[in-house]
């Protein structure tokens, strides 16, 4: 599908959506997790270690040496924090091993009132506090602590790859939800261009059965109106079929009266007879056709047409083209064949002759005076496969362009004045279109550079062995 389509848009969307959404997680997380750390540890870490030191200095004023220890055996099993206690003079008074460095962290805090801090190797820290005996004596107490579990600066490498991995991840999953949302559409598409096409058989209820969301609901609705739409097709058609059958027998009855009228009757009367027979002849041609026509729909809803057997296309178009211009030289217009090509389709040879008949005389009917009608055959590929391809074109007035696509539908005029006076009836090209689509072909028209209408059909040629 192009860009345009409900799959693309919803997959891509999504996608774009997942994958920032992912990626600005990620930015934010590894830009902004540091410096948002490290002083509400310092914050912590510096008044804990405060109150451990004039505490301390407290307890070992007042209880002496073993008091202190127990305190800070206390503080270590209570905390895991391991502290010592240093003099002003710097010596080591709480009888607990100092921690390498501490001399030089105790020089730093001693007169100062701020926690002092030193980084250790495994992300460990030393932290220094002093503080003041109820006597006036200062004392320092340090700690070594774990540090703040701070994640060195991610390398763009890394970046790089955990951004791809969102947008792979962000990718299948946008994938499948765009694939599960859509899929339903694309299977209503389907079906109801088989419906447009004439199948009105198409159902979509079994493909959607295991669904029981509004895409279900649809396929049933679907199923329903397919089903009304090819109640109405099929009682339009045995209307047709049953009309034009009761109509034969009056009509051979008024045929008779007809005859008995003409012997009866004098010459004053012979043109309204004379009217009369003709357009009783031409409602018989029209009950003909409409028999024809109905006959062919029911070919198209299932079977093909019978005797199928190879034609040589090349040789029943000019057959069709010798009977139509010895017809249409009496209204002093032609018909003729350009070129042909050998052209074998498989088919009814009967069927094919009255398409191209069809499609020939409407071609006379309207092309101008002192002009032929002019025929061709050659192959041509159409989706990777053989075609005879015919064109039909006169060098009448053409047809606008809304109404190409109408030409095929029966009973359709262009002009109601004109069809009346070329005695049409709008079934020819209709006929025409169910013989090309029972055939596996395509009828279509287009007006001719030029002027005029240009009829074209494609059959499938006969598969070479």
């Amino acid at each position: 599908m192009m860009p345009e389509s409900l799959f693309l848009k919803i997959f891509l969307w999504f996608w774009l959506a997942m994958t920032l959404v992912g990626a600005t997680l990620v930015l934010t997380t590894e830009l902004t997790q540091p410096e948002v750390r490290l002083p509400r540890w310092r914050e912590f870490t510096g008044d804990t270690i405060s109150y451990f030191a004039e505490r301390s200095a407290d307890i070992l004023e007042q209880g002496g040496r073993e008091a202190l220890d127990e305190y800070l055996e206390e503080i270590e099993e209570t905390s895991q924090i391991q502290a010592t206690v240093f003099d002003a003079r710097g010596n080591e008074v709480s009888g607990h091993p100092a921690p390498r460095g501490a001399g030089e962290l105790v020089a730093r805090a001693q007169g100062n009132t701020e926690v002092q801090y030193q980084p250790r190797g495994r992300g460990s820290m030393l932290v220094a506090r002093n503080a003041q005996a109820p006597d006036g004596q200062n004392y320092t107490i340090v700690a070594q602590l774990p540090g703040p579990r701070m994640r060195p600066p991610i390398e763009a490498i890394d970046l790089i790859v955990r951004l791809l991995a969102i947008l792979f991840t962000a990718g299948l999953v946008c994938y499948g939800l765009a694939r599960h949302l859509t899929s339903p559409v694309s299977r209503l598409q389907t079906a109801v261009r088989d419906l447009s096409a004439g199948n009105l058989a198409t159902r979509v209820g079994t493909t959607f059965k295991t669904r029981k969301d509004e895409f279900a609901d649809l396929g049933r609705d679907f199923d329903l109106m397919a089903e009304r739409i090819e109640g109405l097709v099929n009682t339009q058609r045995q209307l047709l079929t049953d009309i034009s059958h009761e109509l034969r027998s009056p009509l051979a009855r008024l045929n008779v009266a007809l005859e008995l009228a003409r012997k009866r009757s004098g010459s004053e009367a012979r043109p309204l007879l004379d009217r009369i027979e003709l357009e009783t002849e031409r409602m018989n041609e029209l009950i003909g056709q409409l028999l024809r026509l109905a006959q062919l729909e029911d070919h198209a809803d299932g079977g093909e047409p019978a005797a199928m057997e190879p034609v040589q296309m090349e040789d029943l178009i000019d057959e069709v083209a010798a009977d139509a211009d010895f017809e249409a030289n009496s209204q002093n217009r032609g018909v003729t064949v350009l070129e042909t090509q050998p052209c074998v389709v498989t088919g009814s040879a009967e069927l094919l002759r009255s398409a191209i008949e069809n499609i020939v005389r409407n071609a006379v009917r309207y092309t101008g005076e002192e002009t032929q009608v002019e025929i061709g055959l050659d192959r041509a590929s159409r989706e990777d496969r053989l075609y005879a391809h015919i064109t039909v074109r006169d060098h009448g007035p053409g047809v606008p362009e809304k109404a190409l696509q109408e030409l095929i539908r029966p009973f359709y005029r262009v002009g109601d004045a004109r069809d009346r006076q070329s005695g049409g009836t709008g079934l020819g090209l209709a006929i025409a279109d169910r013989i090309v689509r029972l055939h596996g072909g395509i009828l279509t028209a287009a007006n001719a550079s030029g002027g005029g209408l240009q009829v074209e059909v494609h059959l499938p040629l006969e598969q070479e062995v």
